[in-house]
């Protein structure tokens, strides 16, 4: 299988071209087009409990959906749910790469998707203490909310990111915790974010330049209040 994107970065589609009996496994809602004969059907990868643990914990779709080409070549077409860019990232059986909530539409059929606690480290940077890590060998497509940004980390070198904005990262990269600014709390509140994630190499990471925590924020606050209970704006029946 290889990923040919288009539309970036915006709103980005990945089109998973594959050979004559090649498979796509596909997050459920992910598809947006799809080539003619090929062979759809809805499978629960590594069976019901694995797939429930992977709905759950892992932001997966309890379902997925397995797409094959028959006789001749076949594509796919994946969308992320929310506007933004999309990625075919390699994955090798001795660089597994761990993806943060939201952010897998589908890989080829070498690569297994399993659900696996990342940490209280990923738990309280907003990045969701359970990760889909991708194992095996072949390509993992992933979307995100705004560009993706992808950096590669040397041995020892570090980066750090604000909290909701990580979409994958190698096994291999450490991540810790802490108070944007150092010392008291309040420090960090005047900041405008609270914790951020440091990141430490070798291995690559992945970043989108928007965090959807922070739009769901603003929605909330911008949504209209409630009137108060027998507050009739001044209006009489």
């Amino acid at each position: 299988m290889h990923v040919e994107t288009r539309h970036q970065p915006g709103f980005a589609v990945a089109r998973c071209v594959l050979a004559a009996g090649e498979s796509l496994v596909g997050q459920s809602g992910s598809m947006y087009r799809s080539s003619p004969g090929l062979e759809i059907e809805a499978m629960a990868q590594g069976g019901v409990l694995a797939s429930l643990k992977r709905a759950a914990l892992g932001g997966s779709s309890l379902f997925l959906t397995r797409y094959t080409a028959q006789s001749a070549q076949g594509w796919v077409d994946l969308v992320h749910q929310l506007p933004g860019d999309v990625a075919g990232l390699e994955v090798t059986a001795d660089h597994p790469v761990q993806v943060t909530q939201g952010n897998w539409l589908g890989c080829s059929s070498g690569v297994a998707p399993q659900t696996k606690w990342a940490g209280m480290q990923n738990l309280l940077g907003g990045e969701g203490g359970f990760v889909l890590r991708m194992e095996g060998a072949g390509t993992v497509v992933l979307g995100c909310y705004g560009a993706l940004d992808a950096v590669e980390l040397g041995p020892g070198e570090q980066l750090t990111v604000a909290a909701g904005h990580i979409v994958g990262y190698d096994a291999d990269v450490t991540l810790a915790v802490r108070r944007m600014a150092r010392g008291r709390t309040i420090r960090s509140l005047k900041t405008g974010q609270f914790l951020v994630c440091d990141l430490t190499g070798p291995g690559r990471v992945l970043l989108q330049t928007r965090s959807p925590n922070e739009m769901v924020s603003y929605i909330q606050e911008n949504l209209p209040k409630p009137a108060a209970p027998g507050n009739d704006g001044g209006q009489n029946d």
